[in-house]
Protein backbone atom coordinates (compact mmCIF):
# COMPACT_ATOMS: atom_id res chain seq x y z
CA UNK A 1 0.00 0.00 0.00
CA UNK A 2 2.68 2.25 1.17
CA UNK A 3 4.72 2.01 -2.37
CA UNK A 4 1.67 3.16 -4.61
CA UNK A 5 0.98 6.28 -2.31
CA UNK A 6 4.85 6.77 -3.25
CA UNK A 7 4.19 5.28 -6.99
CA UNK A 8 0.83 7.93 -6.81
CA UNK A 9 3.03 10.61 -4.82
CA UNK A 10 6.24 10.62 -7.37
CA UNK A 11 3.86 10.76 -10.18
CA UNK A 12 1.71 13.71 -9.28
CA UNK A 13 4.80 15.59 -8.56
CA UNK A 14 6.76 15.04 -12.01
CA UNK A 15 3.72 16.02 -13.42
CA UNK A 16 3.74 19.08 -11.24
CA UNK A 17 7.10 19.83 -11.79
CA UNK A 18 6.70 19.46 -15.79
CA UNK A 19 3.84 22.19 -15.77
CA UNK A 20 6.44 24.55 -13.47
CA UNK A 21 8.92 23.97 -16.03
CA UNK A 22 7.18 23.75 -19.23
CA UNK A 23 4.94 26.74 -18.40
CA UNK A 24 6.93 29.51 -18.43
CA UNK A 25 8.99 27.93 -21.55
CA UNK A 26 5.79 28.58 -23.51
CA UNK A 27 5.06 32.11 -22.34
CA UNK A 28 8.24 32.97 -23.18
CA UNK A 29 8.49 31.74 -26.77
CA UNK A 30 5.30 32.77 -27.03
CA UNK A 31 6.27 36.20 -25.69
CA UNK A 32 9.33 36.82 -27.82
CA UNK A 33 8.35 35.53 -31.27
CA UNK A 34 5.11 37.32 -30.59
CA UNK A 35 6.77 40.93 -29.96
CA UNK A 36 9.23 39.99 -32.63
CA UNK A 37 6.15 39.49 -35.02
CA UNK A 38 5.07 43.78 -33.62
CA UNK A 39 8.41 44.78 -34.31
CA UNK A 40 8.93 43.40 -38.39
CA UNK A 41 5.28 44.40 -38.97
CA UNK A 42 6.13 47.69 -37.90
CA UNK A 43 9.02 47.65 -40.00
CA UNK A 44 7.93 46.14 -43.01
CA UNK A 45 5.10 46.36 -45.74
CA UNK A 46 2.00 45.92 -43.64
CA UNK A 47 3.18 49.02 -40.74
CA UNK A 48 0.46 51.33 -42.97
CA UNK A 49 -2.08 49.13 -41.32
CA UNK A 50 -1.41 49.23 -37.38
CA UNK A 51 1.23 52.33 -37.31
CA UNK A 52 -0.18 55.93 -37.61
CA UNK A 53 0.99 58.62 -40.05
CA UNK A 54 1.74 62.53 -40.45
CA UNK A 55 -2.10 62.21 -42.78
CA UNK A 56 -3.60 60.24 -39.44
CA UNK A 57 -1.78 62.54 -37.04
CA UNK A 58 -3.32 65.69 -39.07
CA UNK A 59 -6.34 64.18 -39.05
CA UNK A 60 -6.83 63.19 -35.30
CA UNK A 61 -5.86 66.99 -34.41
CA UNK A 62 -8.35 68.09 -36.24
CA UNK A 63 -11.31 65.80 -35.11
CA UNK A 64 -10.27 65.84 -31.52
CA UNK A 65 -9.01 69.49 -30.91
CA UNK A 66 -9.34 69.43 -27.42
CA UNK A 67 -8.10 66.05 -24.88
CA UNK A 68 -9.16 66.06 -21.81
CA UNK A 69 -6.35 64.74 -19.26
CA UNK A 70 -7.74 63.29 -16.00
CA UNK A 71 -5.17 63.12 -12.93
CA UNK A 72 -6.78 61.59 -9.53
CA UNK A 73 -4.42 62.28 -6.78
CA UNK A 74 -4.74 61.30 -3.45
CA UNK A 75 -2.07 63.12 -0.64
CA UNK A 76 0.49 63.75 -3.54
CA UNK A 77 1.86 67.41 -3.07
CA UNK A 78 5.38 66.09 -3.93
CA UNK A 79 5.05 64.87 -6.89
CA UNK A 80 1.52 66.40 -8.29
CA UNK A 81 2.87 70.02 -9.63
CA UNK A 82 5.37 68.25 -11.40
CA UNK A 83 3.13 65.87 -12.82
CA UNK A 84 0.51 68.25 -13.94
CA UNK A 85 3.87 70.73 -15.64
CA UNK A 86 4.52 67.25 -18.21
CA UNK A 87 0.86 67.18 -18.39
CA UNK A 88 0.70 71.23 -19.90
CA UNK A 89 3.88 70.21 -22.03
CA UNK A 90 2.31 67.77 -24.09
CA UNK A 91 2.30 68.31 -27.72
CA UNK A 92 -1.47 68.51 -28.88
CA UNK A 93 -3.75 71.95 -29.97
CA UNK A 94 -5.85 71.96 -26.92
CA UNK A 95 -5.26 70.38 -23.70
CA UNK A 96 -7.73 70.31 -20.55
CA UNK A 97 -6.15 69.28 -17.22
CA UNK A 98 -8.65 68.05 -14.72
CA UNK A 99 -6.86 67.32 -11.31
CA UNK A 100 -9.34 65.35 -8.75
CA UNK A 101 -8.37 66.23 -5.11
CA UNK A 102 -9.80 63.53 -3.64
CA UNK A 103 -10.14 64.14 -0.07
CA UNK A 104 -6.06 64.80 0.54
CA UNK A 105 -4.62 66.69 3.94
CA UNK A 106 -1.72 67.58 2.71
CA UNK A 107 -2.00 70.24 0.57
CA UNK A 108 -2.05 69.09 -2.51
CA UNK A 109 -5.04 71.18 -4.20
CA UNK A 110 -3.13 74.08 -2.88
CA UNK A 111 0.14 72.63 -4.56
CA UNK A 112 -2.19 72.45 -8.32
CA UNK A 113 -4.06 76.40 -7.42
CA UNK A 114 -0.46 77.65 -7.83
CA UNK A 115 -0.44 76.48 -11.65
CA UNK A 116 -4.26 76.88 -12.45
CA UNK A 117 -4.88 78.66 -15.39
CA UNK A 118 -7.24 78.55 -18.14
CA UNK A 119 -5.90 75.12 -18.87
CA UNK A 120 -5.64 73.66 -15.44
CA UNK A 121 -8.89 72.64 -13.22
CA UNK A 122 -9.34 71.33 -9.91
CA UNK A 123 -12.23 69.36 -8.58
CA UNK A 124 -12.19 68.98 -4.77
CA UNK A 125 -13.60 66.03 -3.35
CA UNK A 126 -14.50 65.95 0.42
CA UNK A 127 -13.82 62.13 0.90
CA UNK A 128 -11.37 59.71 0.05
CA UNK A 129 -13.70 57.96 -2.03
CA UNK A 130 -11.15 55.84 -4.32
CA UNK A 131 -9.29 56.48 -8.29
CA UNK A 132 -12.33 54.81 -9.38
CA UNK A 133 -14.55 57.10 -7.84
CA UNK A 134 -12.38 59.93 -9.29
CA UNK A 135 -12.09 58.74 -12.35
CA UNK A 136 -15.87 58.48 -12.75
CA UNK A 137 -16.55 62.03 -11.30
CA UNK A 138 -14.43 63.38 -14.78
CA UNK A 139 -16.29 61.07 -16.84
CA UNK A 140 -19.32 61.88 -16.61
CA UNK A 141 -18.47 65.76 -16.47
CA UNK A 142 -16.22 65.89 -19.13
CA UNK A 143 -17.29 67.02 -22.93
CA UNK A 144 -14.42 65.71 -24.75
CA UNK A 145 -14.50 62.57 -26.71
CA UNK A 146 -10.73 61.33 -25.30
CA UNK A 147 -9.59 61.35 -22.04
CA UNK A 148 -5.89 60.40 -20.84
CA UNK A 149 -5.72 59.07 -17.25
CA UNK A 150 -2.26 60.15 -15.77
CA UNK A 151 -1.46 58.73 -12.35
CA UNK A 152 -0.40 61.38 -9.93
CA UNK A 153 3.51 60.55 -10.10
CA UNK A 154 3.62 59.84 -13.71
CA UNK A 155 6.18 61.77 -16.28
CA UNK A 156 4.55 61.35 -19.97
CA UNK A 157 6.82 62.28 -22.77
CA UNK A 158 5.84 65.08 -25.17
CA UNK A 159 4.95 62.81 -27.84
CA UNK A 160 2.56 60.90 -26.02
CA UNK A 161 -1.27 61.76 -27.38
CA UNK A 162 0.84 62.41 -31.19
CA UNK A 163 1.27 58.50 -30.60
CA UNK A 164 -1.98 57.52 -28.96
CA UNK A 165 -5.30 59.65 -30.80
CA UNK A 166 -3.91 59.11 -34.27
CA UNK A 167 -4.74 54.90 -33.47
CA UNK A 168 -8.40 55.97 -31.71
CA UNK A 169 -8.55 57.85 -35.49
CA UNK A 170 -7.40 54.25 -37.09
CA UNK A 171 -9.26 51.78 -35.29
CA UNK A 172 -13.20 52.38 -34.36
CA UNK A 173 -13.41 49.21 -32.09
CA UNK A 174 -10.90 50.51 -29.95
CA UNK A 175 -11.60 51.59 -26.28
CA UNK A 176 -8.62 52.40 -24.60
CA UNK A 177 -4.78 52.43 -25.43
CA UNK A 178 -2.33 52.13 -22.83
CA UNK A 179 1.43 53.84 -23.39
CA UNK A 180 4.86 52.00 -22.23
CA UNK A 181 5.70 52.79 -18.95
CA UNK A 182 9.07 53.27 -18.46
CA UNK A 183 10.86 53.31 -14.19
CA UNK A 184 12.30 57.25 -13.71
CA UNK A 185 14.69 56.22 -11.44
CA UNK A 186 16.72 52.98 -11.23
CA UNK A 187 19.26 53.82 -8.74
CA UNK A 188 18.87 51.12 -6.22
CA UNK A 189 18.73 47.12 -7.16
CA UNK A 190 14.78 46.93 -6.52
CA UNK A 191 13.87 49.53 -8.90
CA UNK A 192 16.11 48.43 -12.08
CA UNK A 193 14.77 44.23 -11.33
CA UNK A 194 11.11 46.00 -11.69
CA UNK A 195 12.58 48.57 -14.65
CA UNK A 196 13.66 44.73 -16.47
CA UNK A 197 10.10 43.47 -15.00
CA UNK A 198 8.52 46.01 -17.32
CA UNK A 199 10.60 45.71 -20.20
CA UNK A 200 11.06 41.86 -20.36
CA UNK A 201 7.51 40.80 -19.00
CA UNK A 202 5.03 43.53 -19.40
CA UNK A 203 6.41 45.55 -22.63
CA UNK A 204 6.84 42.14 -24.46
CA UNK A 205 3.99 40.71 -23.19
CA UNK A 206 1.62 43.79 -24.43
CA UNK A 207 3.74 43.68 -27.82
CA UNK A 208 2.42 40.00 -28.39
CA UNK A 209 -0.83 40.84 -27.37
CA UNK A 210 -1.02 44.09 -29.12
CA UNK A 211 -0.13 41.57 -32.52
CA UNK A 212 -3.32 39.55 -31.05
CA UNK A 213 -5.39 42.30 -31.43
CA UNK A 214 -6.35 42.23 -27.96
CA UNK A 215 -4.09 43.36 -24.61
CA UNK A 216 -5.27 42.00 -20.99
CA UNK A 217 -4.42 44.80 -18.86
CA UNK A 218 -3.90 48.27 -19.41
CA UNK A 219 -2.06 50.74 -17.14
CA UNK A 220 -3.32 53.24 -14.86
CA UNK A 221 -0.62 55.48 -14.93
CA UNK A 222 -1.22 56.50 -18.79
CA UNK A 223 -4.21 55.24 -21.17
CA UNK A 224 -5.87 57.04 -23.91
CA UNK A 225 -9.42 56.56 -23.26
CA UNK A 226 -12.95 56.79 -25.67
CA UNK A 227 -14.98 58.73 -23.11
CA UNK A 228 -18.38 57.15 -24.37
CA UNK A 229 -17.52 53.71 -24.43
CA UNK A 230 -16.25 53.98 -20.83
CA UNK A 231 -19.58 55.31 -19.98
CA UNK A 232 -21.67 52.74 -21.95
CA UNK A 233 -20.07 49.91 -19.80
CA UNK A 234 -20.57 51.54 -16.38
CA UNK A 235 -17.57 53.17 -15.46
CA UNK A 236 -14.57 52.49 -13.75
CA UNK A 237 -15.73 49.92 -10.56
CA UNK A 238 -15.44 51.36 -7.26
CA UNK A 239 -14.94 47.88 -5.77
CA UNK A 240 -12.04 46.97 -7.56
CA UNK A 241 -8.33 46.99 -5.98
CA UNK A 242 -7.06 47.48 -9.76
CA UNK A 243 -9.81 49.29 -11.60
CA UNK A 244 -7.88 49.73 -14.57
CA UNK A 245 -7.24 45.22 -14.96
CA UNK A 246 -11.05 45.46 -14.38
CA UNK A 247 -12.24 47.90 -17.38
CA UNK A 248 -9.49 46.42 -19.16
CA UNK A 249 -11.91 42.81 -19.40
CA UNK A 250 -14.76 44.77 -19.13
CA UNK A 251 -14.53 46.56 -22.17
CA UNK A 252 -13.34 43.63 -24.25
CA UNK A 253 -16.32 41.35 -23.06
CA UNK A 254 -18.76 44.27 -24.58
CA UNK A 255 -16.79 43.99 -27.59
CA UNK A 256 -14.26 46.84 -27.49
CA UNK A 257 -10.63 46.65 -27.68
CA UNK A 258 -8.25 47.79 -25.45
CA UNK A 259 -4.57 47.63 -27.28
CA UNK A 260 -1.10 49.30 -26.33
CA UNK A 261 1.35 51.45 -27.80
CA UNK A 262 4.84 50.99 -27.04
CA UNK A 263 6.33 54.11 -28.47
CA UNK A 264 4.34 56.34 -26.27
CA UNK A 265 6.27 56.72 -23.25
CA UNK A 266 5.42 57.30 -19.68
CA UNK A 267 7.94 57.70 -16.60
CA UNK A 268 6.89 56.34 -13.39
CA UNK A 269 7.77 56.14 -9.89
CA UNK A 270 8.38 52.56 -8.40
CA UNK A 271 8.17 50.75 -4.69
CA UNK A 272 11.98 51.42 -3.40
CA UNK A 273 11.17 49.17 -0.09
CA UNK A 274 10.53 45.55 -0.10
CA UNK A 275 7.46 46.68 1.79
CA UNK A 276 5.98 48.96 -0.12
CA UNK A 277 6.58 46.66 -3.04
CA UNK A 278 4.82 43.96 -1.32
CA UNK A 279 1.83 46.05 -0.93
CA UNK A 280 1.38 47.16 -4.73
CA UNK A 281 1.75 43.30 -6.03
CA UNK A 282 -0.28 41.84 -3.59
CA UNK A 283 -3.03 44.83 -4.46
CA UNK A 284 -1.94 44.13 -8.50
CA UNK A 285 -2.44 39.95 -7.63
CA UNK A 286 -6.01 41.21 -5.99
CA UNK A 287 -6.92 42.88 -8.73
CA UNK A 288 -6.25 40.57 -10.94
CA UNK A 289 -8.20 37.04 -9.61
CA UNK A 290 -10.94 39.85 -8.79
CA UNK A 291 -11.36 40.39 -12.68
CA UNK A 292 -10.74 37.03 -13.70
CA UNK A 293 -13.57 35.88 -10.83
CA UNK A 294 -16.01 38.79 -11.58
CA UNK A 295 -15.93 38.06 -15.92
CA UNK A 296 -14.76 34.33 -16.49
CA UNK A 297 -18.14 33.22 -17.35
CA UNK A 298 -18.98 35.57 -19.74
CA UNK A 299 -15.47 35.18 -21.59
CA UNK A 300 -16.14 31.40 -21.64
CA UNK A 301 -18.74 32.56 -24.57
CA UNK A 302 -17.81 31.57 -28.20
CA UNK A 303 -18.72 35.28 -29.86
CA UNK A 304 -15.64 36.00 -27.23
CA UNK A 305 -13.20 33.02 -27.69
CA UNK A 306 -10.26 35.96 -28.77
CA UNK A 307 -10.55 36.86 -24.90
CA UNK A 308 -9.68 32.96 -24.40
CA UNK A 309 -5.72 33.22 -24.72
CA UNK A 310 -5.40 36.31 -22.17
CA UNK A 311 -7.64 34.76 -19.85
CA UNK A 312 -6.56 31.36 -20.00
CA UNK A 313 -2.59 32.69 -19.42
CA UNK A 314 -4.03 34.88 -16.84
CA UNK A 315 -4.91 32.07 -15.16
CA UNK A 316 -2.44 29.66 -15.80
CA UNK A 317 -0.28 32.49 -14.19
CA UNK A 318 -1.84 32.32 -11.09
CA UNK A 319 -1.80 28.60 -10.68
CA UNK A 320 2.10 28.85 -11.44
CA UNK A 321 2.78 30.69 -9.03
CA UNK A 322 1.47 28.16 -6.34
CA UNK A 323 2.69 25.90 -8.25
CA UNK A 324 6.58 26.94 -8.28
CA UNK A 325 6.08 27.18 -4.74
CA UNK A 326 4.62 23.82 -3.76
CA UNK A 327 7.11 22.00 -5.89
CA UNK A 328 9.80 23.81 -4.16
CA UNK A 329 8.69 22.90 -0.87
CA UNK A 330 8.21 19.20 -2.12
CA UNK A 331 11.79 18.31 -3.96
CA UNK A 332 13.62 20.04 -0.43
CA UNK A 333 11.60 17.31 1.17
CA UNK A 334 12.61 14.60 -1.15
CA UNK A 335 16.52 15.86 -1.05
CA UNK A 336 16.53 16.45 2.98
CA UNK A 337 14.90 13.00 3.57
CA UNK A 338 16.18 9.98 4.76
CA UNK A 339 14.04 7.93 2.25
CA UNK A 340 15.80 8.84 -0.98
CA UNK A 341 13.91 7.74 -4.42
CA UNK A 342 14.22 8.22 -7.88
CA UNK A 343 13.45 11.67 -7.75
CA UNK A 344 16.22 13.29 -6.66
CA UNK A 345 18.23 11.84 -9.83
CA UNK A 346 15.69 13.92 -11.76
CA UNK A 347 16.85 16.33 -14.49
CA UNK A 348 13.46 17.90 -13.69
CA UNK A 349 14.84 20.76 -11.09
CA UNK A 350 18.71 20.65 -12.88
CA UNK A 351 19.20 20.55 -16.64
CA UNK A 352 15.35 21.68 -17.20
CA UNK A 353 15.74 24.17 -14.63
CA UNK A 354 18.69 25.91 -15.97
CA UNK A 355 16.94 25.36 -19.44
CA UNK A 356 14.18 27.57 -18.25
CA UNK A 357 16.88 30.27 -15.88
CA UNK A 358 18.37 30.97 -19.32
CA UNK A 359 14.88 31.55 -21.38
CA UNK A 360 13.74 33.77 -18.92
CA UNK A 361 17.01 35.97 -18.97
CA UNK A 362 16.63 35.61 -22.83
CA UNK A 363 13.25 37.14 -22.85
CA UNK A 364 14.34 40.02 -20.25
CA UNK A 365 16.92 40.65 -22.50
CA UNK A 366 14.58 40.84 -25.90
CA UNK A 367 12.39 42.95 -24.25
CA UNK A 368 15.10 45.44 -23.17
CA UNK A 369 16.43 45.48 -26.82
CA UNK A 370 12.94 46.31 -28.38
CA UNK A 371 12.60 48.96 -25.64
CA UNK A 372 16.38 50.27 -25.98
CA UNK A 373 15.49 52.49 -29.51
CA UNK A 374 13.22 54.83 -27.70
CA UNK A 375 14.30 54.70 -24.39
CA UNK A 376 18.48 53.81 -24.17
CA UNK A 377 18.82 53.63 -20.33
CA UNK A 378 17.14 50.62 -19.91
CA UNK A 379 19.90 48.90 -21.99
CA UNK A 380 22.64 49.63 -19.35
CA UNK A 381 20.84 47.21 -16.58
CA UNK A 382 21.32 44.13 -18.38
CA UNK A 383 23.49 43.16 -15.84
CA UNK A 384 20.45 42.99 -13.40
CA UNK A 385 18.96 40.60 -16.17
CA UNK A 386 19.90 37.04 -14.96
CA UNK A 387 18.23 38.14 -11.13
CA UNK A 388 15.01 38.65 -12.62
CA UNK A 389 13.96 34.56 -12.67
CA UNK A 390 16.71 33.79 -10.23
CA UNK A 391 14.73 36.05 -7.96
CA UNK A 392 12.12 38.36 -8.90
CA UNK A 393 9.85 35.58 -9.99
CA UNK A 394 9.85 34.41 -6.24
CA UNK A 395 9.20 37.13 -4.84
CA UNK A 396 6.00 37.80 -7.38
CA UNK A 397 5.29 33.94 -6.53
CA UNK A 398 5.06 34.32 -2.96
CA UNK A 399 2.94 37.37 -3.55
CA UNK A 400 0.38 35.84 -5.29
CA UNK A 401 -0.02 32.89 -3.41
CA UNK A 402 -0.56 35.63 -0.42
CA UNK A 403 -3.68 36.81 -2.24
CA UNK A 404 -5.57 34.68 -4.21
CA UNK A 405 -7.40 32.67 -1.83
CA UNK A 406 -8.98 36.46 -0.32
CA UNK A 407 -9.74 38.03 -3.81
CA UNK A 408 -11.74 34.28 -4.64
CA UNK A 409 -13.92 34.71 -1.73
CA UNK A 410 -13.63 38.35 -0.17
CA UNK A 411 -17.19 39.67 -0.75
CA UNK A 412 -16.94 42.96 -3.11
CA UNK A 413 -16.51 46.44 -0.90
CA UNK A 414 -15.61 49.79 -2.01
CA UNK A 415 -11.92 50.75 -2.40
CA UNK A 416 -10.10 53.49 -1.31
CA UNK A 417 -6.63 54.70 -1.78
CA UNK A 418 -3.91 56.42 0.79
CA UNK A 419 -0.32 57.44 -0.35
CA UNK A 420 2.42 54.62 1.00
CA UNK A 421 5.17 56.93 -0.83
CA UNK A 422 6.71 56.33 -3.40
CA UNK A 423 3.27 54.81 -4.85
CA UNK A 424 0.30 54.66 -3.50
CA UNK A 425 -1.88 51.79 -2.36
CA UNK A 426 -5.22 50.36 -1.82
CA UNK A 427 -7.19 49.82 1.58
CA UNK A 428 -11.10 48.94 1.58
CA UNK A 429 -13.49 50.91 3.02
CA UNK A 430 -16.74 49.33 4.35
Amino acid sequence: MSTVLTSAGTGALWVLSAFVMLFPVVISVLAVDSARRFALDRRGISTARIEPTLADLDEAERRWPVVTVVIPAHDEATNIADTVGAALELRWPRLEVVVVDDGSSDGTADAVDALADDRVRVVRLERNGGKAAALNVVLAESTTELVLQLDADSHPERDVLQWLVPQMLRHDDVAAITANPRVSDTSTLLSALQACEFSGTVSALRRGQAAWGRVGTMSGICTLLRRQAVLDVGGFDVRMHTEDIELSWRLQVAGWRVTYEPEALVGMMVPTTLRSWWRQRSRWATGLVESLRMHGRQIVRWDRRRLWPLALEASLSIIWCHALVVTAVLWAAVELGAARSDLAESPVPGRWGAFVLVLGIFQVLWGMHLDARRDAGIARLWWVAPLYPLLYWWMSAVAVIRTTLPALVRPPRRVAWSPDRQESSASTVT
